[in-house]
């Protein structure tokens, strides 16, 4: 099967479920940020990079032929998709070894700040295409989407690094 026959039916349910994981994860760390900084900063590590990550990396690198017919972008050789699959696979897991063998705030804000800035990056380049299109149906969601998720682990790198007594 190429790249054009493939459905973008699972790449479409992995990207939705980023999306859940982010607005339970995000609800749940300020939820705690009221009562225990600290879990909540591994909770938004946990969830926000670690979860999002893998099922990122799915989607990108397994199911790449998915994800390129949900993005309308077909491609022969997928290998620049999947790399970026990895990095969010690597990201990911950092994440989660940090919470999991609870090596500290400034492991978590390092997490946070990785994927908070690859994603302002990626941001970037989403709204670079955005401007340059020229299709008359051109969607802002993924800019304003991945702009959004971008400050908020920007914000909780900057939190765990205060808590942490970094900055």
């Amino acid at each position: 099967m190429n790249a054009s026959e493939a459905s973008p039916k699972t790449a479409k349910l992995l990207s939705q479920s980023t999306l859940i994981i982010a607005a339970v994860g995000l609800f749940l760390a300020i939820y705690f940020m009221f009562t225990d900084v600290e879990f909540a900063i591994y909770l938004a590590t946990f969830a926000l990079v670690g979860l999002i990550g893998i099922v990122s990396f799915l989607r990108h690198s397994v199911f790449y032929r998915s994800d390129q017919a949900r993005m309308g972008w077909h491609q022969e050789q997928p290998g620049f998709q999947i790399e970026v699959g990895f990095a969010n696979l690597a990201v990911g897991i950092a994440a989660i070894v940090a919470v999991a063998l609870d090596l500290g705030l400034l492991a978590c804000s390092m997490c946070l700040l990785m994927f908070g800035l690859y994603l302002a990056c990626a941001c970037g380049l989403h709204a670079y295409e955005f401007v340059k299109s020229k299709e008359e149906k051109r969607r802002p969601g993924k800019v304003v989407n991945t702009a959004f998720i971008a400050v908020i682990l920007l914000a909780f790198a900057v939190l765990a690094m205060s808590e942490a007594g970094a900055i």
